[in-house]
């Protein structure tokens, strides 16, 4: 359903007007109220895009204006020619289309829920298709071989302009919120702290919230090479908090260390599982096979807890790949601690302790 057009208005100009009208109306609305407007389409506008040159675009949903959540999704990554190519079996999502639609989701984007601890918040989830962890900023050649056939292709890592776009938007309609959620799944956890202390600077007064959702066990030699390809060891070598990081020093594990220094006010957290089957693949692909995943993860983390004492975390144990979006965000628990009410006294500001870390080797 889109608004009336009036001369001279663009189809994102007409969403625009009917989001903010929408916003108007609900900014003491009720969370059912709320419920029933749904979710908006955005097209991300100048400069943004996806892998293969198809448009990017990210999805709202308005509630309190006081209270809101900035998603990042996840979908995998590549960088080199065989996991780029699309002719054989990429390892990430190169599109924005229906299946990336939120309102298919479940767990913590279930607004009918009435224990789903962001239901009456403004949501604004942020899709990704440029196989970068939201933060590329280089179109780059890849070759590849597959049955003789030999081609050169391009990639649009094109992450950091998708989430700069989608960033602008919500800073427009969203003047004063008391309390910003930021959270990531796969792929979309290991930037969320970077993104997060961003969106604390240009908030200074408002209450943020990060967390990673299964993100955490990526230790691998390759990365900082691998960020530099997609030209995000460039975009972050703009930003002041990481001038004094060299390249090479560049780590997933480094973006929770740099973040905290530069917003120490945000409560950074993160969500694994400690056999995680797909962080197990990407490290393999990264060349770590039989990689042990529960020492990856307390190695990681230690270093995380070193450079910032409230840091908090939640380990489960099994094979599973995210909590946030799933059914299970209602019903796990580990250690007698449900994942659903650690979350919730996460965003009341109420102390948490670190769970599972007897799932952790060495455990911590």
């Amino acid at each position: 359903m889109e608004a009336a057009a009036r001369p001279g208005e663009s189809s994102v100009q007409r969403w625009l007007s009917r989001f903010a009208l929408l916003t108007m109306a609900l900014s003491t609305a009720t969370p059912a109220a709320a419920q029933s407007v749904g979710w908006t389409r955005i097209g991300g506008g100048r400069g943004t895009g996806c892998a293969h040159d198809s448009a990017f675009a990210f999805f709202v949903h308005p509630g309190d204006p006081r209270r809101l959540m900035v998603y990042f999704q996840g979908g995998g990554v590549c960088w080199n020619g065989t996991n780029c190519d699309p002719r054989g079996r990429p390892t990430f999502d190169p599109q924005v289309d229906s299946t990336d639609d939120p309102a298919r989701a479940t767990g913590i984007l279930d607004l009918a829920n009435p224990a789903n601890p962001i239901r009456d918040y403004s949501i604004v989830f942020i899709p990704y298709c440029t196989a970068d962890l939201h933060l590329g900023a280089r179109v780059r050649p890849y070759s590849d071989t597959v049955r003789g056939d030999r081609r050169t292709y391009r990639i649009h890592h094109n992450g950091f302009a998708n989430v700069s776009g989608a960033l602008a938007w919500v800073y427009d309609h969203f003047d004063r919120p008391d309390i910003v959620f930021v959270a990531g799944g796969s792929a979309g956890a290991i930037p969320s702290p970077v993104f997060a202390a961003r969106i604390a600077r240009h908030y200074p007064r408002a209450r943020v919230v990060q967390l990673g959702d299964a993100g955490g066990g990526y230790r691998a030699p390759a990365i900082p090479a691998i960020l530099a390809r997609w030209g995000a060891t460039a975009v972050l070598r703009r930003q002041l908090a990481y001038r004094s990081i060299e390249a090479a020093a560049l780590t997933f594990e480094s973006f929770y260390v740099v973040a905290a220094r530069d917003a120490p006010g945000v409560r950074f957290a993160q969500y694994n599982n400690a056999e995680d089957k797909t962080q197990l693949f990407f490290l393999e692909q990264l060349g770590l096979r039989h990689a042990s995943l529960p020492g990856l993860l307390a190695l990681n983390l230690a270093v995380i807890r070193r450079a910032n004492p409230r840091f908090r975390s939640y380990t489960a144990p099994g094979q599973a790949h995210t909590i946030l979006l799933t059914p299970q965000f209602y019903a796990l628990k580990v250690d007698g601690v449900g994942i659903r009410d650690w979350v919730t006294a996460l965003l009341d500001g109420r102390a948490v302790r670190n769970v599972g870390d007897s799932l952790l080797w060495p455990s911590r």
